[in-house]
């Protein structure tokens, strides 16, 4: 039951996220939609700033260790963007509010790791030292948050697969290249 009402909360803060603004919503918003007390709210979250954080751990935690075997970089990158691409409303509102960094946060973790394993799976047979993979994974994860962070800074248009397969492409065309460069 614990589990379930801590789910309600946040699931709860992101259907309102997706209407309003985050530096507007208030614990009372939350506590009317889930149908609980203050005293519930508090039993679980100190403030609205801990629903939040909540929300960005659980997605990457979900986003991390659901790990599809053989998945595709494309795939796996997807699946990643997926609750970006399905809360474009919140996601802004998320953005624009005084704890905006939250949202790159959630956005580096989840990249590296995601990134990180296919880098290591390229890598696997070379003779890289652990600097060395931490470079490559470094460098495509900046290059793919630095385009999400525009993007959204630009309102969010039209980002769809295209966007998601280019990047993929592009992953794949190069990791070899940047592999062969770590080793010179």
């Amino acid at each position: 039951m614990a589990k379930f009402t801590k789910q309600a909360i946040v699931s709860g803060f992101l259907q309102i996220l997706r209407t309003k603004s985050f530096d507007k919503i208030t614990i009372k918003d939350i506590c009317e939609l889930c149908e609980i007390n203050r005293n519930t709210f508090y039993y679980y979250f100190k403030d609205i700033y801990d629903v939040l954080d909540a929300l960005f751990a659980i997605e990457s935690q979900s986003v991390i260790e659901d790990v599809k075997e053989g998945a595709s970089f494309y795939e796996e990158y997807a699946r990643s963007a997926a609750i970006i691409l399905n809360n474009r409303e919140a996601v802004i509102h998320i953005y624009e509010s005084k704890n905006g960094a939250v949202m790159r946060k959630y956005l580096d973790n989840v990249t590296s790791a995601f990134v990180g394993r296919f880098v290591e799976e390229k890598a696997e047979g070379y003779s890289l030292s652990g600097v060395d993979l931490n470079f490559i994974t470094s460098f495509y994860s900046n290059a793919i948050v630095g385009s999400t962070i525009k993007w959204i800074e630009k309102g969010m248009k039209k980002y769809d697969k295209d966007i998601i397969k280019r990047i993929s492409d592009s992953f794949e065309a190069t990791i070899y290249d940047m592999i062969e460069c770590c080793m010179q």
